[in-house]
């Protein structure tokens, strides 16, 4: 969470959970500086074991798998196979240890990191045993998920066998790089440079790295063509130094994979166009610094998730005018007497218009230039014509109606908040506040007079 504040257009309430967590953390007598319980310190082993590759975990599983970026999920099934077919006896021996309470945590600690440092070697040889049996393949296959999970165990013995230079190197690399670090300052540049010099074979290693921590993923473009000592997109490709590029295209199929999951699966009305949001930032900068037309490879991965994106999108902009319109119904009673406030279709429409109004300015790179314009041609009349007239309607209501109206009434100026902007909402509350004020001034008066409280009843019950 420390990390993610950060990033660019981070979540609004991530400092109220970072604070109440560390308020949790630093309660005294929640946690010593020692591994407290034999039962919790052998259940955090596997994430002390997996700890150098921290910066390499993805929670996406590519349409093209990058090397060094590691399937979170992967882990777990690493560390059954080493457990149980590979190492049993050291695994059973540190799980001993770490479920012994007199031992130190540093004695652990200790222990954890010289099974890692075996582990090497025990799963250099099981992959090279792979290579000269099929039969060996297909068992490990079968443990790990495939080829893709032979793969990703390449990786982390990887990343494992280069633990003694690779750890100090990301020391010594910021926890954010800023844009500028990439495209003009040296101080990255001379390390990454020196590392790949010293160890040409893990580039790609490198590269996995920088872009978990890169404030402008798109902006290791530019910083491969710095390292390759030309910017043009043919020699990069040919250098040691394609990589660079290869990850952020890999980035760019991550964001994809994250905004398509949004989209469809999370409840949660700002995560899609958030995501789409980073999408555009990235394709916006790679456009920018590079001219992908003349590299078919690269070329061909942005465009596919180009036009991926580009068909959802286009549906929801397509839907987004009803959505609007259904949020903006006047809620009902049921029988009851309570509200039905339809949560769902508020959540749809939020959603919607933030999507209507990111694509604004990222038209292009969605490619919905035409379906854009009518989208919020129609979606502005209906906001301002229905906002109006709620508001208008808002000031002849009574009795439990005022309540019906008051409730469209906010709903219609916090989604014209979203799309308009808080200026033009704040004028939009004062006339409700005037049109609340006018309903009840009518409904006092018919109150205190019998026979307009029997015409506004039967008016009312009309």
């Amino acid at each position: 969470m420390e990390r993610a504040q950060f990033q660019k257009n981070p979540d609004p309430n991530l400092q109220v959970i970072l604070t109440a967590a560390l308020g949790l953390l630093r309660t005294p007598g929640a946690l010593t500086p020692e591994i407290d319980g034999g039962i919790q310190r052998r259940n955090q082993i596997q994430r002390m074991f997996f700890s150098p590759l921290e910066d390499f975990l993805i929670n996406e599983t590519l349409p093209i798998r990058q090397e060094a970026r590691i399937n979170r999920n992967m882990l777990n099934r690493v560390w059954k196979w080493l457990g149980r077919d590979l190492m049993p006896d050291d695994f059973q021996t540190v799980l001993e240890q770490a479920g012994n309470t007199k031992v130190s945590g540093e004695r652990v600690a200790a222990l954890v990191q010289a099974l890692r440092t075996r582990s090497v070697d025990a799963v250099g040889e099981a992959l090279h045993r792979c290579e000269v049996s099929d039969t060996q393949r297909r068992r490990m296959g079968i443990e790990l998920g495939g080829e893709r999970g032979i793969a990703e165990l390449r990786d982390i013995q990887k990343i494992f066998s280069a633990e003694r230079w690779l750890v100090p190197f990301l020391q010594n690399i910021p926890e954010r790089i800023n844009e500028q670090r990439l495209k003009r300052d040296t101080d990255v540049l001379r390390l990454v440079d020196k590392c790949s010099y010293r160890f040409p074979d893990h580039v790609s290693v490198i590269a996995a790295a920088l872009v978990d921590r890169a404030d402008a993923p798109a902006a290791l473009c530019s910083f491969a063509g710095r390292l390759a000592g030309d910017d043009d997109p043919k020699a990069i490709e040919k250098s040691q130094f394609a990589p660079f590029v290869d990850v952020v295209m890999s980035e760019a199929e991550r964001l994809q994979i994250l905004a398509l999951e949004h989209c469809k699966n999370n409840p949660d009305p700002v995560a899609f166009s958030q995501a789409l949001l980073e999408y555009h930032s990235l394709v916006r900068g790679v456009e920018r610094d590079m001219d992908l037309s003349v590299s078919g490879k690269w070329h061909k991965r942005l465009a596919e998730t180009k036009r991926s994106l580009s068909n959802v999108v286009t549906t929801e902009l397509n839907n987004a005018h009803g959505a609007v319109r259904k949020a903006l119904q006047v809620p009902k009673f049921d029988q009851a007497g309570k509200l039905q406030i339809d949560q769902e279709a508020i959540d749809d429409a939020v959603r919607t218009l933030r999507v209507v109004n990111m694509v604004r300015n990222a038209s292009e790179t969605f490619a919905v230039n035409e379906v854009g314009k009518r989208t919020r041609q129609a979606v502005e009349q209906t906001l301002e014509i229905v906002t109006r007239s709620q508001i208008s309607d808002l000031g002849k209501a009574r009795g439990r109606q005022l309540q019906a109206h008051l409730a469209a009434a906010d709903v219609a100026i916090m989604l014209s908040e979203i799309y308009f902007g808080s200026e033009y909402a704040n004028q939009l509350r004062r006339s409700r506040q005037a049109a609340v004020a006018k309903a009840r001034k009518l409904t006092a008066s018919v109150q205190g007079n019998p026979e307009r409280k029997l015409v506004a009843h039967a008016l009312g019950s009309r």
